[in-house]
């Protein structure tokens, strides 16, 4: 906690800090990168879930309708990670001491590797995809539902603000 709490002291008064903060509609702008980035994210993985529950693209293998959105799904991640960093450099008190953002992050590992886990293998049964697409609707959206929590979730005691 301490490291963690030295850590967001530094980047409070970090350039970074100063460059994201010293424009009123920079942080407006990237978290409409960031939305953007999530809705990438979410209409990717629904495609993939909605092939492995036989609705759409029933004509085209599993593993070939994940290696078409999982690359959008992970340049979609890195626009996230890139621009969820700029906005915790804004406020890092905001999000780093906050339970429920470290319950998005894992949520956001969970719910990737659910949803790539459709392109391996063959399954013997319609159980398993159906499984995994459930799973991974579920997992993205807890990751949406965590990241709005942010917000309005309170701080761990003591924590830097």
């Amino acid at each position: 906690m301490i490291a963690l709490h030295d850590f967001a002291v530094w980047l409070a008064h970090s350039p970074l800090n100063a460059a994201v903060t010293g424009h009123s509609w920079l942080v407006p702008e990237i978290q409409v990168v960031h939305i953007v980035a999530i809705a990438a994210v979410v209409v990717s993985a629904a495609l993939i879930n909605l092939r492995a529950l036989g609705v759409i693209e029933t004509d085209r293998p599993q593993r070939v309708v994940v290696r078409a959105w999982l690359p959008v799904i992970l340049g979609a991640l890195v626009v996230l990670a890139l621009t969820g960093v700029l906005l915790i450099a804004s406020e890092p008190g905001r999000a780093l001491f906050r339970t429920v953002f470290w319950v998005k992050l894992g949520l956001i590992v969970a719910a990737t590797a659910v949803t790539a886990a459709h392109g391996f293998g063959a399954p013997r049964s319609r159980l398993v995809p159906c499984l995994l697409a459930i799973a991974s609707a579920l997992l993205w959206m807890g990751v949406i539902f965590a990241g709005r929590w942010i917000a309005y979730a309170d701080g761990w005691p003591g924590a830097f603000s």
